[in-house]
């Protein structure tokens, strides 16, 4: 009788620690932030330092939820291409991206950026930029698929801002369209992946001072910040809701 109820006192501490774990899972996560300069963290001055990805390791990390951080993956520069053979050629990524539990990543600028000309943006041109932009999300779509096939955990898609507003020499009714039609396009390969994604096109329209350099594309800190804080909420958001 001592043998029978030691067994189900064991399978009843069983249950109590399987429902802790179920009710509580683990809090500590693996991060990777993927991507260009923006997720790199690179200022309008040239210099790489503190990025989104940089602030939201340090919400995640004042929380306790953080476990491993690296942005190591990020580089000025790189296009959707770039990441693709990276992640194709390097094993590290791969192995990283396996164990991950959240990753973050914002890419697709460059390959926009390099099929305008930036010293001839205006109104005339909406029709090419459309055409352009609708060419280089096949390749999005692409690299997404490819981080999705080694990171089955949390992805967020980190959405871009108007680069060029002191060149854009069109049009708000125009702007807006645009970025209207990258944002819904972004949206639609998020869900096709089952990724979630972070519009910030509005957030910079409406402090165009986290864009303090005429001469360059980059956020300021306070931009970078307020990105990191759009994310985050989002994150908190999901997190609540799923316990």
């Amino acid at each position: 009788m001592k043998k029978y109820y030691k067994i189900i006192f064991l399978f009843i501490v069983f249950l109590f620690v399987f429902s802790i774990y179920k009710l509580f899972p683990k809090q500590k996560l693996n991060y990777i932030a993927l991507g260009d300069s923006v997720a790199e963290g690179r200022n309008p001055y040239g210099e790489t330092g503190y990025g989104y990805a940089d602030y939201f390791y340090q919400q995640l990390k004042e929380n306790g939820k953080i476990k491993n951080y690296t942005k190591k993956y990020s580089h000025s520069g790189y296009t959707t291409t770039d990441v693709i053979n990276d992640i194709i050629r390097d094993g590290n990524i791969k192995r990283d991206l396996r164990e991950s539990d959240l990753v973050t990543i914002s890419i697709g600028a460059n390959d926009f950026l390099h099929s305008i000309n930036l010293k001839n943006v205006d109104i005339g041109n909406i029709a090419l930029y459309r055409k352009n932009i609708e060419s280089i999300f096949p390749s999005i779509d692409d690299c997404i698929k490819e981080v999705r096939k080694y990171a089955q955990n949390k992805i967020y898609i980190i959405g871009y801002y108007n680069p060029v507003p002191f060149l854009f020499n069109m049009g708000e009714e125009q702007v807006d369209n645009l970025f209207d039609y990258i944002d819904k396009e972004y949206q639609k390969i998020a869900d096709k992946y089952n990724c979630t994604y972070i519009s910030n096109y509005e957030l910079f329209k409406e402090h165009p001072e986290y864009l303090p350099n005429p001469m360059d594309i980059h956020p300021n800190l306070k931009g970078y910040e307020a990105m990191a804080e759009k994310l985050y909420e989002e994150y908190q958001r999901q997190t609540s809701k799923k316990y």
